[in-house]
């Protein structure tokens, strides 16, 4: 039988991503310059496997710094360095954390935020690679000119590899300019995004083939400056994951909540 735990860190992993956020357009440029942010999440999980249920519960914790520079009239250059992270989770404190602490990593980006490519030297540390295409999104993505009214739909393709598995994912996003607005003292472009992803995939865990689908729904507000700076960004999503182990058929159903705050605090 798999531990519960890496089932719901599974779960959380494959439904949640995401965070990190995507958005942006024509008319809109973020500015060069540095800026650091803190990413919180707090996570409920219910799972439930032969007629028995669990609740678990986990928070995490990011210290994230991103410089943008401009590489040429079309390109941004972007550097992402995780300066600290923690999560704790139903057993205590994660480990191996800490080997991601001081993570880096290059993307080149459009002036509006749309990723172009994304590398990390740090490539042979687990997660590395989740974590640093992760962060090459970082930036929401504007698609529209930010006046009041404006929508567009963006649709997010991807893989990602956890606890042996291979997660395929699909991601419609759908946006609305809801306003202006002052955030912290500064001019800004208050934006709802609405997301609904679906996502299947199949590997090796502790030993064990299994199989995995599921979807989740999210839905966020977004705040970036009419500077041209990503200030805020707050929401939720509820996921529902499905793992069925080959051996025997048995079914586990993973329910997830999660809350995500991300703030520019400098």
């Amino acid at each position: 039988m798999l531990a519960r735990n890496s089932l719901v860190a599974l779960a959380i992993t494959a439904g949640i991503v995401a965070l990190p956020l995507h958005a942006v357009a024509q008319g809109f440029e973020y500015a060069p310059g540095t800026g650091q942010y803190r990413i919180t999440t707090t996570t409920k999980s219910a799972q439930e496997a032969m007629g028995q249920k669990q609740e678990f519960e986990l928070s995490s914790n990011q210290l994230l710094t991103i410089t943008l520079a401009r590489q040429n009239k079309d390109t941004l250059a972007m550097t992402a360095v995780m300066d600290s992270m923690s999560q704790i989770g139903p057993m205590g404190p994660t480990p191996g954390l800490e080997k991601l602490i001081g993570l880096k990593t290059d993307a080149k980006l459009s002036p509006a935020g749309a990723l172009f490519s994304v590398y990390t030297k740090d490539s042979s540390v687990t997660g590395a690679t989740e974590m640093a295409n992760g962060l090459g999104r970082f930036l929401p993505k504007i698609r529209s000119r930010l006046v009041k009214g404006s929508t567009w739909t963006d649709t997010t393709t991807g893989k990602l590899k956890q606890n042996g598995i291979d997660v395929d994912r699909q991601t419609i996003s759908r946006y609305a300019v809801v306003g202006d607005t002052t955030v912290a003292g500064e001019r800004s472009w208050k934006l709802s995004r609405d997301d609904s992803t679906s996502m299947s995939g199949s590997g090796m865990t502790q030993g064990q083939a299994l199989t995995m689908e599921g979807t989740s729904v999210g839905k966020s507000a977004l705040f970036v400056s009419q500077k041209g700076t990503f200030i805020r960004a707050e929401g939720g999503e509820l996921s529902t994951v499905k793992l069925v182990l080959s051996a025997n058929g048995l079914e586990i159903s993973v329910v997830t909540n999660a809350n995500t705050r991300i703030e520019k605090v400098k």
